[in-house]
């Protein structure tokens, strides 16, 4: 009598921390990527004149106390100049933090499927949408918005490389 063993081949496990990774990097791609693009496009003209009166307000009131220069007022100075160049910006700078988004996301839907092709996807993605600050804002200020949130980026590329080796 002849043995059939049959091999079963059982999918591939996903590590909890990859769960973890992919869950957050979900969350702030397309929550705070996608959403948060798509509704400061829809609200930009409503709060636009606002933020600005507000800003120049708290210049002005720095101005009175004498406190024109320093790390409030460049603060303050930097705030109106990148909501300026936002509203020249808004439509091309939503676009292509959307067309970013969605990609990040693929990305990390791969990832979620453990193929490697996600993690290279989403370190090209998210290292490019770090620059869409700088080029519609400016270097100086584009820097500066930079700050956690490109600390936060480069942390998780990586993570999602020290786990590569859970990939395919």
């Amino acid at each position: 009598m002849e043995d059939n063993i049959s091999q079963v081949v059982l999918p591939k496990k996903r590590p909890t921390f990859i769960t973890v990774l992919c869950i957050l990097s979900f969350i702030g791609s397309g929550g705070f990527g996608l959403l948060q693009s798509v509704y400061q496009y829809v609200t930009f003209d409503q709060t636009y004149p606002d933020k600005v009166a507000q800003i120049e307000e708290g210049i002005q009131k720095l101005e009175d106390a004498g406190m024109d220069s320093g790390f409030f007022y460049e603060s303050a100075q930097n705030g109106l100049l990148v909501l300026e160049k936002t509203a020249e910006n808004l439509a091309p700078m939503t676009a292509t933090n959307v067309l970013f988004a969605l990609l990040s996301l693929l990305g990390i839907f791969l990832m979620f499927k453990l193929k490697k092709n996600g993690f290279y996807l989403y370190s090209v993605v998210n290292l490019f949408w770090m620059l869409v600050p700088i080029y519609f804002i400016g270097m100086e200020v584009g820097m500066m918005t930079l700050g956690i949130g490109g600390f936060i980026t480069i942390l998780f590329i990586i993570l999602y490389a020290v786990n590569l080796k859970h990939m395919e």
